[in-house]
């Protein structure tokens, strides 16, 4: 079984690491603000908030301002322009350090939401260059309500934004990925479910492995025979759990020896027509999680599977007319696009810019052709 983990992020050297370690320390401590009796906090929507990101506690701070655009810059050489532009106040600390910490290489333009009545009256602040592509800096990036109020005045005055850059994403989805879908490019330094909630008491934190995400349940007061296959494991777990609702007790040995080091997953199809599968489902093994036995891989796999399956007697009726089969993987390997081998080897892809997205395949799947 193979693995393939990539993001921008993991690719940066460790300098780069070291700033960002020191970054989120520093916004963990004092760019957190908390509601208290004299401090409300309420979100863009009207609803009232627990805490918010308050990163000017830390960008309006020598060395906070320093680490974040020094951070910034090594994400912005992934992008063309070398213009910038900040919309609204919180992003200009950020600006202001990219621009005097590149030396000469990026210039900056400021956004108004509404231009003063008096003076210039400008909706953009700046020497505006139309022929350079221009990135948006923000501090975060929630609904991307901002960002469409700044691609919509820098577009209306005739420059072509390519996309943005922000300390902190509120998760992937939603404004983040809104604006990848419609084609612009961002990147942000943090995410707010893997680096701030998961440090931080009191919150939720993220799912690592997503696959290993088990429905509540009991352990039965039976345990399987010794010495079994595991397919013939899998169905005695599965009929105990679609009849009882609790789990069977895994044995402590099989008929051999099996390596489940990566994973375990077990299938139904109808033993009437092969192409008809019923259930599928288990769990994948990361390098360094802890592990269970075999056997108990094999009836956790079968938990997985019957949640997919009808309660009570119809899933017991379709599993007595289904063939089973269990599969285990040894130990995943990270590699390159190019060490696949569809022949020989299963793979899961992991996204290190999305934790809770996974996906995977079984050597010649049906559906799958080759590696690419």
């Amino acid at each position: 079984m193979r693995r393939d983990l990539i993001s921008i992020l993991s690719s940066m050297p460790e300098t780069f690491q070291e700033d960002r370690r020191e970054l989120l320390a520093l916004l963990l401590k004092n760019g957190v603000l908390h509601k208290s009796p004299s401090q409300p906090i309420v979100s863009r929507d009207g609803v009232n908030a627990r805490w918010m990101v308050n990163s000017l506690g830390v960008t309006l701070t020598s060395r906070g301002a320093e680490l974040a655009g020094r951070c910034l810059l090594q994400l912005l050489q992934h992008f063309d322009g070398k213009q910038l532009a900040a919309f609204g106040l919180i992003g200009v600390p950020v600006l202001q350090s990219c621009i005097l910490q590149s030396g000469g290489q990026y210039r900056g333009l400021l956004g108004r939401r509404d231009a003063k009545p008096y003076g210039a009256m400008r909706l953009i602040e700046g020497e505006i260059d139309p022929r350079e592509p221009v990135i948006v800096v923000d501090d975060s990036i929630a609904s991307g309500t901002s960002f469409g109020e700044a691609r919509e005045r820098l577009e209306s005055a005739g420059l072509r934004v390519e996309g943005a850059v922000c300390l902190v994403r509120f998760g992937w989805f939603s404004g983040y990925s809104n604006i990848q879908e419609q084609g612009y490019h961002v990147e942000s330094l943090f995410d707010i479910h893997d680096d701030f909630m998961a440090n931080m008491e009191g919150e939720a934190k993220p799912v690592a492995n997503p696959s290993k995400i088990f429905p509540s349940f009991e352990w039965s007061g039976e345990k399987a025979p010794e010495g079994l296959h595991p397919a013939a494991l899998a169905r005695l777990a599965l009929m105990e759990y679609l009849d009882t609702g609790e789990l069977l007790r895994p044995p402590e040995r099989l008929d051999r020896e099996y390596d489940s080091s990566g994973g375990a997953w077990v299938s139904l199809r109808s033993q009437f027509n092969i192409h008809l599968r019923h259930a599928r489902d288990g769990f994948w093994h990361f390098p360094g999680e802890p592990r269970w036995s075999v056997a108990e891989d094999t009836v956790r796999a079968a938990l997985l599977t019957a949640k997919l399956l009808p309660a009570g007697k119809l899933g017991l009726e379709r599993l007595a007319s289904s063939h089973i089969a269990v599969t285990f993987f040894s130990a995943l390997e990270e590699c390159t696009l190019g060490q696949l081998d569809n022949d020989r080897y299963g793979i899961v892809v992991c996204s290190r810019e999305r934790s809770a997205v996974m996906g995977g395949a079984l050597p010649r799947m049906s559906g799958i052709g080759n590696e690419f």
